[in-house]
């Protein structure tokens, strides 16, 4: 190995990690959630600030928790939701997952501030 492949090495590495840095850092996934009822943006929510907060719908009160920029619904009664997939969903932080309530037409997904071409994802 010569000289000028070593010197080519680092700084393809030393490229890659700014790339990297940079992409990583300036990532804003998963600023906003929203909560739809029925149809309807019930409430947005700041991902960057942890607390639990609260949502009307059908005459009650729903409650979903933020923390490390994570969000997850608390479970409800069980005469509400009887089944609680919705709070067995657990966190999301990504702009492709989503808890669905179906029996109160309630929806949480994540909108991420980064605009891409990508417009659906295949797992």
């Amino acid at each position: 190995m010569k000289k000028g492949d070593k010197m080519f090495i680092i700084i393809l590495l030393l490229s890659i990690i700014v790339f990297y840095l940079f992409f990583e850092l300036n990532s804003t996934e998963g600023d906003l959630a929203i909560i739809i009822v029925n149809g309807v943006i019930n409430k947005e929510i700041d991902l960057k600030i942890d607390g639990i907060y609260e949502f009307p719908f059908r005459n009650h009160l729903g409650l979903v928790e933020v923390s490390n920029g994570s969000i997850r619904m608390l479970e409800m009664n069980k005469e509400i939701c009887p089944n609680a997939i919705c709070s067995n969903t657990g966190w999301i932080d990504k702009s492709y997952q989503i808890i669905v309530c179906l029996p109160n037409r309630i929806t949480v997904h994540i909108e991420s501030g980064i605009k891409t071409d990508i417009d659906d994802f295949v797992f």
